[in-house]
C-alpha cells in the first residue's frame, strides 16, 4: 500500500500466499523481494509486519525482516490494534471487529483481542476457545473471505443467505473461474466459520470492510510510529 491519503491510495497490491508451505513461503520471499525493490525505487522506505502465520514460522519471519529492516513483530493483540484502528476510521459505529485470516480469527474490541487458532486455512481444535459475541450489535468482518463474500453479494452488507449462496455455488467446477484457485481451496471453510460466527451472535447480516492490518501499519506509520517504535 502506497498512499498520501488512506481513502485514495496510489498503488495497493495484494496477493495471497499460504505462507505455512513451504511453497507459499518460498512465493512470499519472491513477493516481497519485488515489492522492496518498487518501494526503492520510488524513494520509500517500507514498513512491513505479519500476522499468525509469520508468529507460527519464525525462520521465514527472519528472512522478510533481512529483506524488510523496518518490520515490526507483531502480538496478536498488536496485530488486532492495528486492525481496529483501520476499521474504526473507516466505520465509527463499530463495536466489534472480526478478522477471520488464513491462520487464526481475531475478535477486537476497543479493550481487548482476542485470538482463536483457526482460520481459512487452519482448522479449529477441539478445544478453541470462541468468546461469546452475542451482546455486539454492530459487527465488522474483515479478511479475504469476508471481501470474497462481499464481491460475491455486490453489497459491504452480507447476509447469511448469501454466505450459503456462495459456498454452494463454489461447488460448481466452472463457477467464478476469476478466483484464485489458492483461495478457492480456503473459501468453504473460511465461509463455514464466517456462519459460525453469524450464527453464534445472533446475526443475520453484517458489514465488511476491505480495511485490516495492512492499513492500520499507514495509519500507525502517518501518526509518527518508526520501525523502533
Amino acid at each position: 500500500l502506497i498512499a498520501a491519503r488512506l481513502d485514495d491510495p496510489m498503488v495497493r497490491r495484494q496477493q495471497l500466499v499460504d505462507a505455512l508451505d513451504d511453497g507459499g513461503a518460498v512465493r512470499l520471499l519472491e513477493l516481497a523481494s519485488e515489492l522492496k525493490a518498487a518501494a526503492g525505487r520510488a524513494g520509500i522506505e517500507p514498513l512491513a509486519a505479519g500476522g499468525e502465520a509469520l508468529r507460527l514460522n519464525s525462520r521465514l519471519e527472519t528472512r522478510l525482516q533481512e529483506i524488510f529492516p523496518c518490520w515490526w513483530h507483531l502480538t496478536p493483540r498488536a496485530e488486532g490494534r492495528l486492525a481496529w484502528m483501520a476499521v474504526k476510521a473507516e466505520h465509527p459505529e463499530c463495536d466489534l471487529v472480526i478478522d477471520l485470516g488464513g491462520g487464526s480469527t481475531e475478535f477486537i474490541t476497543m479493550a481487548q483481542t482476542v485470538s482463536v487458532p483457526a482460520g481459512a486455512a487452519r482448522p479449529a481444535d477441539e478445544g478453541a476457545g470462541w468468546p461469546d459475541v452475542r451482546r455486539y450489535e454492530r459487527p465488522v468482518f474483515i479478511g479475504g473471505t469476508a471481501v470474497a463474500a462481499a464481491h460475491f453479494a455486490q453489497s459491504s452488507t452480507v447476509r447469511l443467505d448469501d454466505i450459503a449462496g456462495f459456498g454452494r455455488t463454489l461447488l460448481e467446477p466452472h463457477a467464478l473461474p476469476s478466483i484464485d484457485p489458492l483461495r478457492r481451496r480456503i473459501l468453504p471453510r473460511g465461509l463455514s466459520l464466517i456462519e459460525d460466527i453469524m450464527r453464534r451472535g445472533g446475526w443475520p447480516a453484517v458489514r465488511v470492510s476491505q480495511r485490516g492490518l495492512t492499513e492500520g501499519l499507514w495509519l500507525a506509520a502517518s501518526l509518527g510510529r518508526g520501525c523502533s517504535d
